[in-house]
């Protein structure tokens, strides 16, 4: 296999930890914490953006978390300035920001516009209190319908919100009725994700506790079916597996990540993936912070990824986007045809209708899309 050199990275994440109470279903490298901690936290930010300077030209910034909108307005907009001292901000085409309803006020609304953010992504994750409840989330239904009128009055043309199906005892009715509200808001994206129950969260230990049990996967299924048709009838693109755009509205960085481009990550935890080498800087927050003040290797774990495995997660990756991966971009960047390395896996899965490669387009079928991990797992 002959390996391409890729161009350098073009989208930055910045991860910020911090919420106002953890979520039970959040596996993320999130916590509860002081403002002190933060304001130390944010200094060490400022410090790995400084150490990237006339380094790159990013396409995209993405802030995640965590819930950025727990910082303070003061300190949102200590971040949010530090962005612009040392990333060519101009050069950006997209530059989101995540946000709960709980934590996001006019005044914090107000620094991202004047920061120069154009995207907001909401995790609402339902309309109904009693699911948001049930998820652990601090807002309520109204507050998100509020958070959004706020966004659009302040004049934000790009907001995504995320919501969530699949929870115990949600109905099918539950699902419908948080999508149409979700469509009457007429945002331009809409991720549905189904409920994942991750190791180490509450939500986990309550199900071997007996204290819940999951919703049977049948219903789950024609929640998404639902999720699929309900929101391609209505101008959705559905361009991956769990995601929908206006046309034109596709995420611009999470397409970095399912095409396994190569991107930079700044903060506690976060991953940087350049030409087929991963890392990931130190997840604890205060080691981190001491030793990016110390002026010592950040990093815990580098990863140089055989050209192989490169090219498997390759595969895996872009069977997410509806739209697959084409033999001609992949013979671009390894130098081979993907029928060489998955010839096997090709005839065996088109065989089962769960793959079509068509037009020297490898993708999933609607048979595939519903059993996307099982298939997946044959290119790994």
């Amino acid at each position: 296999m002959v390996f391409k050199k890729e161009l350098l990275p073009n989208a930055l994440y910045i991860h910020i930890p911090f919420c106002a109470r953890k979520c039970s279903y959040c596996d993320f490298n999130s916590f509860v914490s002081e403002s002190k901690t933060i304001d130390l936290y944010l200094h060490a930010i400022e410090k790995e953006l400084c150490s990237l300077k006339d380094k790159y030209v990013f396409k995209t910034v993405f802030i995640g978390g965590g819930t950025p909108s727990v910082l303070t307005e003061t300190q949102l907009e200590k971040l949010l300035s530090a962005i612009i001292r040392y990333i060519p901000i101009s050069e950006v085409q997209e530059y989101t920001v995540e946000a709960n309803p709980g934590t996001l006020t006019e005044d914090k609304v107000r620094v991202l516009k004047e920061c120069l953010v154009n995207r907001i992504s909401l995790g609402v994750q339902s309309f109904q209190d009693k699911q948001l409840k049930f998820l652990g989330r601090i807002h309520s239904g109204a507050d998100a319908k509020n958070t959004f009128a706020l966004l659009r009055k302040t004049g934000f043309k790009n907001i995504n919100i995320d919501l969530i199906f699949g929870c115990p005892e949600q109905s099918r009715d539950d699902w419908k009725s948080d999508l149409e509200t979700a469509i009457g808001l007429c945002p331009e994206h809409i991720s549905a994700y189904a409920l994942t129950y991750e190791e180490g969260t509450l939500l986990t230990k309550d199900l071997r506790n007996g204290v819940i049990n999951k919703l049977d996967e049948l219903v789950e299924l024609e929640m998404y079916k639902t999720t699929i048709d309900y929101l391609t009838h209505n101008g959705y693109n559905h361009y991956e597996i769990s995601n929908f755009a206006k046309y034109g509205r596709e995420c611009l960085h999470n397409l970095v990540y399912w095409n396994n481009m190569s991107y930079i990550g700044v903060g506690a935890g976060a991953y940087s993936f350049i030409n087929g080498v991963r890392t990931s800087n130190e997840k604890d927050v205060i080691k981190y912070v001491n030793k990016v003040n110390n002026g010592e290797n950040i990093k815990s774990f580098d990863e140089h990824l055989p050209q192989d495995q490169f090219a498997s997660e390759t595969v895996v990756m872009a069977l997410r986007l509806r739209q697959g991966i084409s033999n001609a971009d992949f013979y671009k960047r390894f130098g081979i045809k993907i029928e060489d390395q998955f010839g096997e896996q090709i005839n065996r899965l088109r065989g089962d209708g769960l793959i079509a490669y068509d037009n020297e387009m490898l993708k999933l079928t609607e048979k595939g899309l519903f059993i996307a991990d099982t298939v997946m797992a044959e290119f790994l």
